[in-house]
């Protein structure tokens, strides 16, 4: 055989190995406003075990999605434009490529916060859910976080200014870590109960996406019922563990006296969670599964000065930090999809949360960098 010949082949073998490894198997789309096809799964290898599954969770990872998420090309994933929808079938394909089960929930919202070339966009955008079906497919735990920001700005910045927002910490943070989470998920057992993975739209309107959903549940799926549902854990700001300054508080009192137990366990192990795991406070995706009266925990590692503004960039963002809250959550999660009685909601101090937040009022005081 020609030597010339042997070398050719060779070198396209090389070459195609090189693109797959770049395009597939890191699981992202090189360009992340162009729509993808199929993503080729990675890796399988079911049934790890819980402390094997949290081996999986990567500093690396972490980074990588915030990376995509907060990147220009999305324009600040602001609900109903362009770069919001590119984000989500970029997540949703995300979850296919492992193996789980998807879809969009679809809801109506007001055109707002137009970009500098006046865009309106749709009055429309989308919830995206992906589970791990259990044991009981009838009790169901969420584990949710925003996915949108505020795109170009002005009327939501802290700063008035009309440019990118790319939201790093706010929320491409939560939406990282939940993704590394369904990923090691979707290699363990069954669990007792089904686990869906939420991803909220139209939180920076005043929390539509999961108002919306509580109101219309997906789940169970063979009769849908937000009575159904045991517990809802929410991410939203989880990147700067150690640099923010924490404002959640409790208020009265707990959701419920058996994720408080749950939560002071882990507290030992993860001794950074302290100061970072809430059942209280409202102005988050929690809120409406709290006033549904479902036990919730929060997830936020506090305000910082870069909040709502084009700062809140991804190489601020502490990754290594991402990594320990992603280990926790993995661990509160399962044991909450697997205990043996649901955790009860403690209605003895329910008081209704509010939905609002500051959504970048210019007068909040925030010091830390």
């Amino acid at each position: 055989m020609n030597k010339k010949y042997i070398i050719f082949c060779l070198i396209v073998m090389i070459s195609s190995v090189v693109v797959l490894k770049n395009n597939f198997i890191t699981n992202k789309p090189v360009d992340p406003i162009v729509p993808i096809g199929p993503i080729v799964p990675i890796d399988p290898d079911p049934d790890l075990t819980l402390t094997e599954a949290l081996e999986t969770i990567t500093e690396e990872e972490c980074e990588e999605y915030v990376f995509k998420l907060a990147d220009d090309k999305w324009e600040g994933r602001m609900s109903g434009k362009a770069g919001n929808v590119a984000a989500a079938e970029w997540i949703k394909q995300y979850h296919e490529s492992n193996g789980l089960k998807t879809e969009y929930q679809r809801f109506d919202i007001r055109r707002l916060n137009p970009g500098p070339n006046n865009e309106t966009g749709d009055n429309y955008t989308q919830n995206i859910f992906a589970w791990i079906e259990g044991e009981n497919p009838n009790e169901i735990v969420v584990l949710g976080s925003h996915m949108d920001h505020i795109g170009y700005g002005p009327s939501m910045s802290r700063s008035r200014t009309m440019a990118i927002h790319p939201g790093a910490d706010d929320n491409a943070s939560g939406t990282a870590v939940i993704m590394e989470i369904a990923e090691a998920l979707s290699k363990m057992e069954k669990p007792k109960r089904t686990i869906v993975i939420q991803h909220y739209s139209g939180e920076e309107m005043g929390l539509i996406g999961s108002r919306y959903y509580c109101a219309n549940p997906t789940f169970p799926r063979e009769n849908p019922n937000i009575r159904s549902h045991v517990a809802m854990v929410n991410l939203d700001m989880v990147g700067y563990l150690d640099k923010g300054v924490y404002f959640t508080g409790w208020g009265d009192g707990e959701s419920s006296i058996d994720v408080k137990n749950i939560i002071k366990k882990l507290n030992e192990k993860y001794i950074f969670a302290n100061k970072i795991t809430s059942r209280g406070g409202g102005g988050s995706d929690h809120a409406p599964f709290y006033n549904n009266k479902i036990p919730v925990a929060f997830l936020h590692t506090g305000g910082h000065k870069h909040y709502h503004t084009p700062s809140d960039t991804p190489d601020k963002l502490d990754y290594a930090g991402m990594k320990q809250v992603s280990k926790y959550t993995l661990e509160l999660v399962w044991e909450l999809a697997n205990i043996e009685n649901k955790p009860k909601f403690n209605i003895a101090n329910f008081k209704t949360m509010n939905y609002k937040h500051d959504h970048g009022n210019p007068e909040v005081k925030i010091e830390r960098e």
